[in-house]
């Protein structure tokens, strides 16, 4: 019966820390964020557990990429 308590336990506390994780839910389309660039133009990102949010970070490459094409055709 011990043994049961114990298991129990581990599977609550592993829950919970995957819950804190983010790993528990339920996978969410990702909405872009549209908010303001930073002092001096410097982009600004969510920061999220391992780093920051890759659809954020992939709209600013796309955007610097897309203005690097227009000056290079303009030359």
């Amino acid at each position: 019966m011990t043994i049961l308590f114990v298991l129990l336990a581990m599977a609550a506390i592993a829950s919970v820390g995957l819950a804190a994780a983010g790993r528990l839910a339920a996978p969410t389309e990702a909405e872009p964020d549209h908010r303001p660039a930073g002092p001096a133009g410097d982009p600004i990102f969510d920061v999220v557990l391992r780093g920051y949010r890759m659809d954020e970070v992939d709209a600013v490459i796309e955007d610097l990429q897309r203005q690097l094409n227009e000056r290079r055709d303009q030359t």
